[in-house]
């Protein structure tokens, strides 16, 4: 235990001067140009060793945009985590995802299978219960939850919903000896990695202050994990304070000073640094919970590993979510965030390959997200009041700043109004959980005048909402367009580049017999639906535009992609999925023509 806990520390430590900044990547062309300015390579310190079973690190940092990535992976210190990936491998700029649910669970989901949401089942991060409360849409009343002191009555989360394998579900059936351990801050970013049947799959449940399982997965929390996640770790990893690893760095890149308008203060953890996490809930936006997961990482490695078993690490990075939906993507804490994440990444990586040897590393993110509405009107620029407004490539608000979508507000006046409509006090709405508006049973049932009467009101509702919904879609007439829709809708790898319309992004995401709700909402662009973190406060995602689908892909694979290269056209989002099957050895296609295949020319 004091071992894990001395690992633990140096992996949160990020402090010291600033090494010197990597200047921008080249390779502009889209040609696969190699990216000379990331330094020279570098030497493994393990050797290579063929005889070895694969060892293969798939990482998803959530909420990492590709504009993000492009704007700030360039300035980070030439000795981190991001710039070893981009100096020793294939760095694709635009992963381009081809639905318009881009949430947390479906992009794991999609990421992990390599199938859209309208085929793998999972279309959100959350349903409403019989209540009308919005709760974790992998609760599966079934199993049990499991923490480090045993089992308890509370419902537990599983893989139900997923009607597809991910390629951890393949490992084990082609490999049941496989070590597949996956782990992240969410429930959604642990299981749908992880499938159905991993070794271990772990995640934090902030009302406990612990980490936990399921009866699904297992039916005792494992024995090395403990130590490092149970109450007592988490209690010691949350009060230390988070202070910046280079203020001066931040003050020459942020733009915007500390506490900028629209960041929220998250249970106590405040605006302005430092910042001390006084519950569980606010603990989640810590960068030290990244290392508290790479660390977790290790001792399952430490403890499980066999050099002659293939070992699949799955690891969803939630705390950059976390900091978007508190502070917002433009923010001091952002800026840190991935500063420290860069570090803790690039000790993460040197301590795995001193314990087993060479690795291979996929990294992405599960969707992307845009700036503030408050940061929105303060970059304003003056080109938006002339003839021709500025462009985003990424379809950024650049000139009209949106809002934000508060379900608990929209429930509260859709329910007003069908009350008002039907005459009569009765369950008609069930709950909001983006993108859907559910109805209940009785409101389903109601016979044609009435449901008409109550159709008319939910569109009212949306009429006098028109400047932050574009569309709302009834799932009936999306039963209708969407299979003539996909039918004449592009194939991979076309469908990464842009111009496809909303309604094929939605039919990506929706499916008949899936238990997604009854209207389908789509924020106009710049608008987001409140992940009410901090209700009112910091940045979303949600939308079918570029900023929301577009993320990073960095390959490492020492002889199976080319190093120091970056991809500009647009890849389709299947070569995540298809890459981890590679480099674990299931599929024979060899990353360099997975890649080259799934390029949008």
């Amino acid at each position: 235990m004091k071992r894990s806990l001395l690992l633990l520390a140096s992996l949160v430590a990020c402090g010291g001067a600033e090494p010197a900044a990597v200047s921008p990547a080249r390779g502009a062309s889209g040609d696969g140009a190699p990216d000379a300015s990331a330094g020279p390579p570098t030497t493994p310190e393990a050797s290579v060793d063929s005889s070895r079973a694969p060892v293969v690190v798939a990482i998803v940092v959530d909420q990492l945009s590709a504009w993000v990535a492009e704007e700030r992976l360039p300035l980070l210190p030439g000795d981190g985590g991001f710039a070893r990936l981009r100096r020793e491998g294939t760095w694709v700029k635009a992963l381009r995802l081809p639905y318009a649910a881009t949430d947390t669970a479906p992009g794991h989901a999609s990421l992990h299978t390599g199938r859209t949401p309208a085929e793998s089942g999972i279309w959100g991060n959350e349903i409403p219960d019989a209540s009308g409360k919005r709760v974790t849409f992998l609760r599966d009343p079934s199993t049990k939850l499991v923490v480090p002191d045993g089992v308890l009555a509370s419902p537990g989360s599983s893989a139900a919903r997923l009607r597809v394998e991910t390629v951890a579900d393949r490992l084990r059936r082609a490999r049941p000896d496989a070590l597949v351990v996956s782990a992240s801050l969410k429930d959604r970013g642990a299981i749908m990695p992880a499938g159905k049947r991993p070794s271990v799959a772990l995640w934090f449940e902030p009302a406990l202050g612990t980490f936990a399982t399921s009866t699904a997965f297992a039916s005792s929390f494992p024995r090395w994990a403990a130590p490092i996640v149970g109450p007592p770790a988490i209690d010691r990893a949350r009060a230390a304070a988070w202070t910046p690893s280079d203020p001066a760095w931040l003050a020459r890149h942020v733009g915007f000073d500390d506490a900028a308008p629209g960041e929220g203060d998250l249970d106590g953890l405040g605006t302005v640094f430092p910042h001390v996490a006084r519950t569980s809930a606010a603990f989640r936006a810590l960068p030290a919970t990244d290392a508290l997961l790479f660390e977790l990482a290790l001792a399952a490695v430490a403890a499980e590993h066999d050099p002659k078993k293939p070992t699949l690490l799955l690891l969803s990075l939630s705390a950059s979510d976390v900091v978007g939906h508190v502070f917002g993507p433009d923010s001091w804490e952002a800026w840190d965030h991935l500063h420290k994440l860069d570090a803790a990444l690039g000790r993460f990586l040197d301590a795995l390959e001193r314990r087993v040897g060479d690795v291979s590393v996929v990294l992405a993110a599960d969707h992307g997200n845009s700036s503030m509405p408050e940061v929105v009107r303060a970059r304003r620029p003056p080109a938006c009041d002339g003839p021709e407004p500025p462009v985003d490539p990424y379809e950024r608000p650049i000139c009209a700043a949106g809002v934000r979508i508060e379900p608990n507000e929209l429930q509260r006046e859709l329910k007003a109004e069908a009350e008002k409509a039907l005459g009569a006090r009765a369950p008609w709405i069930l709950g909001v959980a983006d993108p859907y508006v559910f109805l209940t049973e009785e409101g389903r049932a109601l016979p044609a005048a009435k449901r008409g009467a109550l159709d008319g009101a939910i569109r009212r509702v949306f009429a006098r909402r028109k400047s932050s919904v574009a569309e709302l879609h009834d799932v009936r007439e999306l039963a209708r367009a969407c299979p003539e829709t996909l039918a004449r809708a592009r194939g991979a790898p076309d469908r990464a580049r842009p111009g496809e319309d909303i309604l094929t992004l939605v039919c990506r995401s929706w499916s008949a017999d899936a238990g997604a709700g009854d209207f389908y909402m789509v924020p106009r662009n710049g608008s987001v639906f409140d992940g009410e973190v901090v209700p009112g406060k910091g940045a979303s995602h949600g939308g079918p535009y570029l900023h929301d689908r577009t993320v990073p892909l960095l390959v490492h694979a020492r002889g199976a992609v080319d190093a120091g290269v970056i991809v500009t056209d647009p890849v389709d989002f299947t070569a995540y999925s298809r890459l981890v099957g590679a480099l674990l050895g299931l599929d024979a296609e060899p990353p360099r023509a997975i890649l080259a295949s799934l390029r949008a020319r």
